[in-house]
């Protein structure tokens, strides 16, 4: 069936029909302010954002899926942010998929092969990117802010410390670099905090079930914050004496400023969340006592138990302290008086930032002992160029045997050599040991950072709940339910270490499955399986250069711990976001429905 231009004229004289859309879609009064801003409607005649609801108006169910219309929509909400009459709160793309399903008119399966912007499709909280940052380009800092906080609560928080996976997927890279997403992002966050009046969701109708979190980390937060929206009674408790979990107590304040921590966590108390500090269920109250007060529970208790090398005389020193406990002191405001030499053993983040910190404290020497290659570390990439900027010592294919001391004073290392061979299960190759190749070095200080596990000491006589091998609690990765019902879990407690967006994305995913249970509802219900993130080839664009990211100086980030990213300024942000191809995720329907 071809839908003709006629077909989709506006149409007033109409009776809204009880579907999916019905009210949102009465909204609509021609104003054409998304069409304007629609990047698709620029590129393709035929498509106007204004025709899906007025498709919905007329009640042409019937005929919607025919229409090219819709499969030209590429997701990319940038239509989100301009609609005077609120209509962007809903999506309007998402309430026309759920209707098409709802009334039988399509399969889901044929859903997700809509395309989207790889880069949204790449972040593991779905931020509707291409959006917040055509908003940035037309200076609506405050919608482009919400679109964000539509789909996680730290855009601050993740604008400084996110690995930005969704840069390395942008299709911008292949004219000249991808668009600087993550500092997009974090530039949208302090506009809001210099604003005369933060943003704040509003609340839905409030409920009277009562919801419990264990563990204030990004898991955790992001849960209480979506679930408090949706107008729960949620109440937070956490061990440490500050919120945050490892974004308080293991990124240093050189890469995450308290005071910005603290000013998001702020929004989530200012929705009426509770964090109840210094509390340790087992401890102030029981577990079994917690399930009985609270109709459902959330664990998220994140990894703070670190992992031991497992070599003679790790613990026969008090000065071979693992990188949790160093981090974690030091961010409290107690670091160690041990000064001298120090060294830290692996290669991660935790390493790295251990290291770095320790340069900060003015330790006479840092090193970083990796018994692989630069290439093989998993610590990102930009983090080990820093650390080498200032001055840090990375000693590559080299282990440690054995702390050497004598009554009670750490006096140094003994290392080996190593050699990489075949790939192990991590899919790196493996290290061996190079025989006569040992060695001795001094150290005053060792930071062991090879691993870390979750503490799930709490659930001591298991409360029959599932835990895995690993030591973490088994959580269904799509819905986060464990196999008691009423209980869920998220977070590095279910997944291992991750990154903050990784926790962020689990614990938005556990809130929309406790407000589905907590309603009666399949918690299942409503899950989009695939996101399929569109390429092309980008022909005839302009080169025009990345924004670069003002930093300190090495000089001026001696002894201090102030933050190292400076920020874009408005003008910055603004090129940056002009640089946005923005044509992304476009998918005719003669393709994607074959």
């Amino acid at each position: 069936m071809t839908i003709t231009k006629s077909d989709l004229q506006p149409q007033f004289k109409f009776e809204v029909t009880a579907m999916p859309g019905g009210e949102l879609a009465k909204r609509c009064f021609d104003c054409g302010s998304c069409t304007g801003v629609c990047p698709v409607s620029q590129a393709e005649a035929a498509f106007d954002p204004r025709r899906i609801l007025h498709m919905i108006k007329m009640g042409l169910k019937d005929r919607l899926l025919d229409s090219e219309a819709i499969w030209y929509c590429s997701h990319c909400d940038t239509c989100a942010f301009v609609c005077p009459q609120g209509v962007q709160f809903s999506g309007v793309v998402d309430v026309l998929r759920e209707m098409a399903i709802q009334q039988g008119y399509v399969d889901p399966a044929v859903f997700e092969q809509w395309g989207t912007g790889p880069c949204k499709a790449t972040c593991p909280a779905h931020i509707s990117i291409p959006g917040f940052i055509a908003a940035i380009a037309q200076g609506r800092y405050a919608e482009g802010l919400r679109l964000i906080k539509k789909e996680m609560p730290f855009p601050a928080i993740c604008g400084r410390v996110c690995p930005h996976p969704c840069e390395g997927k942008c299709n911008r890279g292949k004219v000249d670099e991808p668009i600087a997403i993550e500092y997009l992002k974090r530039f949208l966050a302090d506009a809001d905090f210099s604003s005369e009046v933060r943003y704040v969701p509003e609340i839905e109708a409030k409920r009277e079930e009562k919801v419990a979190i264990i563990g204030a980390g990004p898991a955790g937060l992001t849960a209480a914050y979506y679930l408090a929206i949706e107008g729960y009674r949620v109440t937070v408790f956490e061990r440490l004496p500050v919120a945050g979990g490892m974004m308080a107590v293991g990124i240093p304040e050189y890469r995450l400023p308290r005071n910005i921590l603290q000013a998001e966590i702020d929004v989530i108390r200012a929705l009426g969340v509770e964090i109840k500090l210094d509390f340790e269920i087992g401890k102030d109250l029981s577990f079994d006592d917690l399930r009985n007060d609270f109709q459902a529970v959330f664990i998220s208790v994140g990894c703070h138990q670190a992992l031991k090398i497992g070599i003679p005389g790790e613990d026969d020193f008090e000065e071979v302290i693992d990188c949790i406990t160093f981090l974690r002191d030091i961010n409290l405001g107690k670091p160690p008086a041990y000064k001298g030499r120090l060294v830290v053993l692996g290669g991660g983040n935790a390493a790295i930032d251990s290291a770095r910190v320790a340069k900060r404290l003015w330790y006479d020497d840092v090193a970083i002992f990796y018994r692989r290659t630069r290439e093989e570390m998993p610590a990102s990439p930009w983090e080990v160029e820093e650390a080498i900027e200032e001055g840090i010592d990375l000693q590559f294919l080299t282990a440690p045997a054995r702390i050497l001391g004598s009554h009670g004073k750490i006096s140094g290392l003994e290392c080996m050599r190593m050699a990489l061979v075949e790939a192990d299960e991590s899919g790196r190759r493996r290290p061996i040991p190079i025989e006569g190749s040992e060695f001795t070095v001094k150290a005053d200080v060792v930071v062991v950072a090879i691993g870390q596990r979750s503490d799930l000491s709490f659930l001591a006589n298991g409360h029959g709940i599932d835990v895995s091998p690993r030591n973490t609690v088994e959580a269904d990765p799509v819905t986060a339910a464990t196999n008691i019902a009423g209980i869920f879990a998220g977070g590095d407690v279910a997944s291992g270490p991750r990154t903050v967006v990784e926790a962020v994305a689990f614990g938005k995913k556990a809130a929309a499955s406790i407000n589905r249970y907590l309603k009666g509802d399949d918690i299942r219900a409503g899950y989009r399986k695939d996101w399929k993130g569109v390429e092309f080839e980008p022909k005839d664009v302009e080169r025009a250069d990345r924004q670069p990211m003002l930093r300190l100086s090495v000089a001026e980030r001696a002894g201090t711990f102030d933050e190292v990213d400076l920020g874009f300024n408005e003008q910055q942000a603004s090129r940056e976001a002009d640089r946005c191809l923005r044509l992304c995720g476009i998918q005719k329907a003669k393709e994607s429905n074959k």
